[in-house]
């Protein structure tokens, strides 16, 4: 290439040389006509042309090859000497004869013609673009040029390429994108589009035009509801000419959705359409702003006062109760500042002995690095504070402290109420214990030297005398017996019983005990029954204490029985339980009893045979629990009653000794 053709843009270039080609084409006339064609100045007119820095020729009326510039001959590879014998033609086969198509239609229609041609330079595919200009001034001839377009062809295709994949990014995108060119035709749009206006592909068949397409979805009421239609689609055609800047706004459609709509001038003409469904998002705002509200209200309104802390130590949220328990101004509130900037507040307040057991260092590192914790704190003003500290998701922490003062003396005081009464009961138990033993002694010796008069070993005594002597022994008795429970009741309730736990066979020692309160029975002209297979196994208990409380059962049954009734001793066994139960025909009692009976010194009804004071069920129920069971009463006036005791069938107690 020249060094003239270097200094202009080959673009520039194609127009300057169509002028140079027409130029020269009239100059060649005149020199014809005028100086008869002279081959000097023909050769002077091919020099002048060799200087372009694309191929330029000269036909003549047969479309023959006249001449052409240095970049055809080099293109053809061929010298000025041999064109007009060989005749090559750009991209001809070297045995090619036919004469340029091309050529003869231009010469023939006068019309100047142009088509695009690969051709092979040096090794290389490239792609020019021919022209053929008729000069029918002449001789019919006609003058032409070709044009590299190779790289306008790959910048072609590169645009396009980017198109394409400028496209399919549109296409995967969830926001609908609509592109109308600058004559207001649909050129592109993704399924994003289609689905947000429920529109076929026969809608969007043949490029709609904004216009058609605003028909349609009004059509289908699919539109924002506006007074006039016409005038709103007029305004939507002016953003063709008007819009600098991209533009927002949202649509409210009549299916209850919301659109944000962004329109914004597209580089290469025409509109670019977003369309982004944000009805989900704006409910989603306005339930978050709803929950906000309700929280601040509900923070506001709380008797606690809270602080959150974010990750940065910085005061987030707080309300009220929270400034007014540490005095602090709600402006300071409001400008989050750090807990190094409260904590000195909040230490002047704390009662001398906490705060010196409290540094301002342990209270920031409370919030920077928080761990759950919970306490109580007292305050210069006596106030009791009950303070926790929850780590939160993020990070942060939330403070909560509650004013206890009031449950606080309340507690202390019912404490202190139930320490006196604690040791009241103590001093109570005690105090019977000690009476008991001290009962016990004189007790003993009335029993003996009574046991001495009833064998008569000092002398025989009338009827009288001994009807007497067994008024004492029985009354003796009886009252042994209630000391002696008073003092395993107050054994269980110090803590000091404890069951000598072993394997018993469960029939033979409810047999004993059917034989033991048989003759008193009988007396009574109660009949006592026996209702439990032989076989029901054994148990892990205490002999003796169960014995002790299966009787005092049985005692009250045959007590509170009228002659002529009827006491049953029944037992059974599953696979976690026995069941011993004594059901009686006796006065029974009503429900507003059942629970005073299992009380200590509850004295039972007084049509019973037997007077007394009753310790008898407080010791069995007492007893029971002891071997982890329970006991309960069923029963109705005049009805009889049933007192049912479930025991485990294994120990489920680790420590045997008994409870208060």
């Amino acid at each position: 290439m020249s060094a003239i053709a270097q200094l202009f843009d080959p673009e520039i270039w194609a127009g300057l040389c169509l002028l140079l080609v027409i130029l020269a084409g009239g100059l060649a006339v005149r020199l014809f006509l005028v100086e008869r064609r002279t081959e000097q100045d023909a050769a002077a007119l091919w020099r002048f042309l060799d200087a372009v820095p694309f191929p330029v020729w000269r036909r003549d009326g047969d479309a023959r090859l006249l001449g052409a510039n240095r970049s055809y001959l080099e293109l053809v590879n061929a010298t000025r000497g041999e064109l007009p014998q060989r005749q090559p033609e750009i991209g001809a086969r070297q045995d090619q004869d036919d004469r340029p198509a091309m050529a003869h239609r231009a010469m023939k229609t006068g019309l100047t013609l142009s088509e695009s041609q690969y051709v092979v330079v040096d090794g290389a595919r490239r792609l020019f673009e021919i022209t053929e200009v008729p000069l029918e001034a002449i001789d019919g001839g006609s003058l032409g040029f070709a044009l590299d377009r190779t790289s306008l062809e790959e910048v072609q295709s590169e645009l396009a390429q980017h198109i394409a994949a400028h496209g399919e990014v549109l296409e995967v995108l969830r926001t609908a994108v609509a592109i109308f060119s600058a004559d207001r035709h649909l050129r592109f749009s993704n399924s994003a589009f289609a689905d947000l206006w429920r529109l076929e592909p026969e809608d969007l068949a043949g490029d709609p035009t904004l216009d058609q397409l605003l028909d349609l979805l009004q059509d289908r009421r699919r539109l924002p509801e506006v007074v006039d239609f016409q005038a709103y689609k007029e305004r939507q055609n002016r953003l063709f000419t008007s819009l600098l800047e991209p533009e927002e706004r949202l649509m409210h459609l009549p299916d209850d959705r919301t659109l944000r709509l962004v329109i914004s001038p597209h580089p290469l003409g025409g509109l670019l359409f977003l369309y982004e469904d944000v009805t989900d998002r704006l409910s989603l705002e306005r339930s978050y702003n709803t929950l906000i509200e309700m929280q601040r209200t509900t923070l506001d309104n709380l008797r606690q006062a809270v602080a959150v802390f974010g990750g940065d130590g910085r005061l987030r949220v707080w309300n009220p109760p929270f400034a007014r328990l540490w005095g602090f101004a709600a402006a300071d509130l409001d400008d989050a500042p750090h807990v190094g900037e409260l904590v000195e507040q909040i230490l002047e307040r704390l009662q001398p002995h906490q705060a010196a057991r409290t540094s301002k260092e342990a209270l920031v590192v409370q919030v920077t690095e928080p761990k759950a914790e919970v306490g109580r704190m007292e305050l210069t003003d006596d106030t009791m504070l009950d303070y926790g500290i929850v780590p939160m998701p993020d990070g942060g922490c939330m403070a909560t402290y509650l004013d206890v003062t009031d449950t606080a003396r309340v507690q202390r005081a019912l404490e202190e109420r139930t320490q006196a009464l604690e040791n009241a009961d103590r001093v109570k138990s005690e105090f019977i214990a000690n009476i008991s033993y001290e009962l016990r002694t004189p007790l003993n010796a009335i029993i003996g030297f009574t046991d001495f008069l009833n064998h008569q070993i000092v002398g025989a005594l009338n009827d009288r005398q001994r009807e007497y002597v067994d008024y004492i022994m029985s009354s003796s008795n009886q009252l042994l017996t209630l000391i002696n429970d008073i003092l395993d009741l107050a054994t269980i309730e110090a803590g000091y019983l404890e069951l000598d736990r072993e394997e018993i066979d469960l029939a033979v020692l409810l047999d004993g005990l059917a034989s033991m309160m048989g003759d008193r029975a009988e007396k009574g002209g109660v009949a006592v029954e026996l209702d439990y297979p032989p076989d029901i196994g054994t148990l892990s208990a205490d002999a003796t204490r169960l014995r002790q409380a299966i009787f005092n059962l049985l005692s009250n049954a045959v007590k509170f029985t009228p002659d002529g009734g009827t006491v049953t001793l029944k037992a059974a066994r599953t696979a976690d339980v026995v069941t011993v139960t004594v059901e009686d025909t006796g006065i029974g009692f009503d429900s507003a009893k059942r629970e005073t009976l299992f009380e200590k010194f509850e004295i039972g009804d007084t049509r019973s045979r037997e007077s007394g004071i009753g310790l008898g069920l407080a010791l069995t129920r007492s007893l029971i629990d002891l071997h982890g069971g329970s006991v309960e009463l069923e029963s109705a006036v005049d009805k009889g009653t049933k007192a049912i005791c479930r025991l485990p069938t294994t120990d489920t107690l680790a420590n045997t000794a008994g409870t208060a």
